[in-house]
């Protein structure tokens, strides 16, 4: 049995884990799905100002608020620089951290340093669509480039629709700081999702992280949930 903390990625909230959620506790496991500020249940107190410290702490605050330890912290995504952070403040908190297709971000960069020419693409939707400061989801020419690759259907999508909510731009303009920025405090797993592209392309390739695989695309909480679930069941033991 293990303290399981989920954290979904851009525009997701603890509802994108609802059908991997009950699968991991029917497995024996503690699961604690967290919304950061500004998505799902708690996209109201998103502001202009809403950071990735800002949702460093929502993690932060979880796992002490529930009085977590050994926790085995799960980022998608986004979440990857979040929990790359959480990792690096309160590691004694930590058992593992598991990046499910998670950026991998680097100390003294912002995130929109991980890819040339996005932050003007992302402050164009947010002029058009989101008040100047949230990234929308992303549109439809975009994402109908996803269907095939990412195994996402019109039912998937319309789910996601509904409840994505935009990802507060300054959480990709933060500079990340790291006290322990050449090291890993706490165990890592890369988890690839195929979709995504050859594994020997990303980030995580060459660090001394365990690495496993998932056949689907960037979104396995959607198109392979039992999957994904009992993927997570082993790597928390592995």
């Amino acid at each position: 049995m293990a303290n399981i903390v989920l954290v979904g990625g851009a525009w997701l909230g603890a509802w994108a884990w609802r059908a991997v959620t009950p699968r991991l506790r029917e497995a024996g496991h503690q699961v604690h799905p967290v919304t950061l500020t500004g998505f799902g249940d708690r996209a109201h107190l998103g502001t202009p100002a809403t950071n990735l410290s800002d949702h460093v702490q929502d993690v932060i605050a979880a796992i002490e608020a529930e009085e977590l330890t050994d926790v085995v912290l799960v980022g998608h995504s986004y979440a990857g620089a979040v929990v790359t952070v959480v990792a690096d403040r309160i590691p004694e908190r930590l058992a593992k951290v598991i990046y499910v297709a998670g950026v991998t971000p680097e100390h003294g960069k912002r995130l929109f340093d991980l890819a040339e020419g996005v932050e003007e693409i992302m402050q164009a939707m947010a002029d058009a669509e989101g008040d100047g400061w949230r990234i929308p989801f992303i549109g439809d020419e975009i994402l109908d480039a996803y269907y095939g690759e990412h195994e996402l259907t019109g039912e998937h999508l319309t789910w996601l629709r509904r409840h994505a909510e935009g990802v507060p731009i300054a959480t990709h303009r933060e500079v990340i700081e790291l006290a322990s920025p050449d090291s890993s405090p706490v165990p890592r797993v890369f988890l690839h999702c195929t979709g995504d592209g050859p594994a020997h392309e990303l980030p995580c390739y060459g660090r001394d992280w365990v690495r496993a695989e998932i056949q689907t695309g960037h979104w396995p909480m959607a198109t392979k949930p039992v999957e994904l679930a009992a993927l997570l069941d082993r790597l928390v033991v592995a």
